[in-house]
Order: structure tokens, then C-alpha cells, then sequence
């Protein structure tokens, strides 16, 4: 399981996008109207051959998202373009010779007339939608909030809620060091499965990648400290409760009969085939199925995803990695997502300079491939509508 942070190029959920620059341009407003506004970027604009060969698709995309670029903000912590349709912030670097040499890019936002609008254009995705947006403890916006979706990395909030469950009663600690075990190496994301066995490793540590980065052997660790048991006292309907190595042994192609039995068996059948599968070798990356298996997933409702962030929502583990909120627009996020093969999930805590508490999440499930720019694009503009006054 992953979770990209749906930017405008497909990297592991890492918020922006590296590219380069403008020529001719003596400050970084000048540099990004050129780039921005251009029917046609010129690759010499840029410090190297791959900087210009990334930007113009960006570009090209954003001008048919957003319409034309109207102008640039003056720059501050972030830079932010105005187009005829939306907006999107992004830093900038303009060398000596006016060349860009970075720009991060963060998700656009795609202006709405209101919230009902916003949601409107979720309602026309292919699939399933669900959404649910609350002020403090109201809810103000839902879309089949009540439904159950495959929701990819976002069951990690189940798990630190059974982690956070058991350091406040003082069966565990933050601070408490575990050693890395074979047995919970999964396949990425992340970067765990990588470390040397035995590594010693904080609950704290192992929390905060399960989450910033959803790393997955950090997720089976923690799965495995504080016992399928306690993660399923949380989600009664994910019962077994999958760690992602059983997942993608579910996803092994030459493991349909595992599946199919799995599929028709009861709890104790199911516990008897994961025991099975346990003794296997992970499997290789180019042996999984890409399509779709969301009968293996993880089914939360995003009001369910909702109640789990609200209570987890000061957690600093949550608060690494802002997912596509901007930062300098809020007092705190905290964030988690999810992605695979025909899913996404969005899910974040706001809390704004008011003290008002908002929760946004957004799932979408298809049988095909799901578009994650465009997700995030009409996710980032019900965000928007929360800062837009009534």
C-alpha cells in the first residue's frame, strides 16, 4: 500500500515536485509568470535536460485545469499563481543566468461557487465516492458518508488508535524501543524493510512512518506490538484484520485459490489461510496483480476515518506530512491517506487561527485505475471552501 501525495508528477505521497526554471527573469514573481503564462515553455528556460522535460506537462496541465494564468502573488513563504479557474502555490529558485533550478509545485486548487458545488464535481467521478466534511462536531457536507470503501493506507489510523489506546493506559510507551523483526518486513512504501534486522526502533519511530510516509513495515510492527485484537476492537467490520504483507500476499498472482478460499470462509477459515500464507516468502513486487483487489482492502466509512482522526488529531505522528492542505493556510493539520490500484483516500484535521475544528474525508473506488490528480484537485477545493467566507 502507498500513499502519493498526489502531486502533479507520481512519487510515494512526498508533498512537492521538483522542477526548474525560467530564463530572463531577475526575480522569482517574473520567472513564474513567464513559465506559467507561456502557450509554449521553452526547454532552454531550465538548468538541465530532465527539469525540461517534466515542467511543460505541468504546465500544460494546470492551464487546462485552471484556465489561463491571471497573475502571480507577490511572493512570501509560498509563491502562489492565480489563474482564470483556481489557484496553486509553489516555491521557486531563479539562478544567476535567470534560469529556475527548483520549483515545488503544490496541489491546485480548482475554485468552486460553494461547497455543494464542490462536492457536485466528486458525484461525477466514475465509481464510488464518499465524503464527509464536519465543522467542530457538525457535519456540513457528506456524499455516501456512511459508506464502507476500500480505503488503502488510511486503516493506519485504526492502528495508531490502538497504539495510542494502549499508551494511555500504560501498557506501552512512546518512547519505548522494539527490535526490527524479519517477519515484519512488507514491500514499500516506505523504507523499513530495508534496515537491518534487529535495528532498535522507538513505538514513536515506528509511528511516525506508518503514518509520514505509510510505511509498511512500520504499520505490521505496530500491528503485531499491539495484536490484531486490539486493531479489530477498533474496526469490527475488518475482521481479520490484514497486515499489508498479507495483502500483498493476497495480491500474489498465482494465490487466486488463497483468495478465493479466503472469500468464501468464515473467521476461523480466514485465520487458518493467513497462518498459511505466513510461512510464505514475500513475494516480489513483479509478482503482484496491478488491477484492482479491493475485497481485500481495508473498508472504513470516511465517517468512520473522520471519528479515528478527530480523536488521534494532536498527535504529532499526524502532523509530519500535511497531504495536500497548505500549511501557512491553517493553525495545525494532521493528515493520512491512502492509495492503490482503483482506490484513494483523502483524510484531514484542520484547525483554523479561530479555533474552529474542521475534518475532511474523501474516498473514491473504481474497477478501473482511479485519476489521483484530479482527486486531490477537487479535494484541495473543498479545503478552499472551508477558508471562503458563507
Amino acid at each position: 500500500m502507498r500513499f502519493s501525495q498526489l502531486f502533479w508528477t507520481f512519487m510515494c505521497l512526498t508533498v512537492p515536485v521538483f522542477f526548474g526554471g525560467v530564463a530572463g527573469a531577475t526575480t522569482p514573481e517574473e520567472a513564474a509568470a513567464r513559465l506559467f503564462g507561456a502557450e509554449t515553455v521553452d526547454k532552454a528556460w531550465f538548468t538541465n535536460q530532465g527539469l525540461a522535460s517534466a515542467v511543460p506537462h505541468v504546465v500544460e496541465e494546470l492551464q487546462d485545469t485552471l484556465g489561463p494564468l491571471q497573475s502571480i502573488a507577490p511572493c512570501a513563504e509560498k509563491c502562489v499563481a492565480l489563474f482564470e479557474s483556481g489557484e496553486v502555490s509553489f516555491n521557486i529558485v531563479v539562478d544567476a543566468q535567470g534560469l529556475i533550478s527548483t520549483i515545488l509545485i503544490d496541489v491546485p486548487i480548482l475554485y468552486a461557487s460553494s461547497m455543494e458545488v464542490a462536492l457536485e464535481q466528486f458525484s461525477e467521478l466514475p465509481g464510488n465516492v464518499s465524503i464527509f466534511v464536519k465543522r467542530d462536531e457538525e457535519p456540513i457536507a457528506t456524499l455516501d458518508a456512511d459508506s464502507p470503501l476500500a480505503v488503502g493506507s488510511a486503516f493506519k489510523l485504526a492502528v495508531l488508535k490502538a497504539l495510542n489506546n494502549l499508551v494511555g493506559a500504560g501498557k506501552l510507551e512512546w518512547d519505548q524501543v522494539v527490535h526490527l523483526k524479519d517477519e515484519w518486513r512488507s514491500l514499500p512504501s516506505g523504507k523499513l524493510h530495508e534496515w537491518p534486522i534487529g535495528s532498535p526502533i522507538t513505538l514513536h519511530t515506528l509511528a511516525s512512518l506508518m503514518i509520514s510516509i505509510s510505511d509498511n513495515t512500520a504499520a505490521d510492527a505496530l500491528i503485531d506490538i499491539v495484536t490484531r485484537n486490539s486493531v479489530e476492537g477498533i474496526s469490527l467490520r475488518n475482521r481479520p484484520f490484514l497486515t499489508t504483507r498479507e495483502f500483498f500476499q493476497f495480491k500474489h498472482r498465482d494465490h487466486g485459490d488463497f483468495r478465493d478460499r479466503y472469500e468464501e470462509g468464515n473467521f476461523d477459515q480466514r485465520m487458518s489461510i493467513l497462518n498459511v500464507l505466513a510461512e510464505k516468502p514475500l513475494p516480489r513486487l513483479n509478482e503482484l496483480r496491478m488491477e484492482p483487489l479491493q475485497a481485500f482492502e481495508w473498508h472504513f466509512s470516511t465517517r468512520e476515518l473522520c471519528a479515528l482522526m478527530t480523536d488521534l488529531q494532536d498527535l504529532d505522528v499526524l502532523q509530519i506530512n500535511s497531504g495536500v492542505a497548505r500549511k501557512t493556510d491553517w493553525d495545525i493539520v494532521s493528515f493520512k491517506g491512502g492509495e492503490d490500484a482503483g482506490v484513494v483516500n483523502l483524510t484531514t484535521s484542520l484547525l483554523s487561527e479561530d479555533g474552529t475544528r474542521y475534518c475532511v474525508s474523501a474516498t473514491w473506488n473504481d474497477d478501473e485505475a482511479v485519476d489521483t490528480e484530479i482527486f486531490a484537485t477537487l479535494y484541495a477545493s473543498v479545503l478552499h471552501q472551508l477558508q471562503t467566507p458563507e
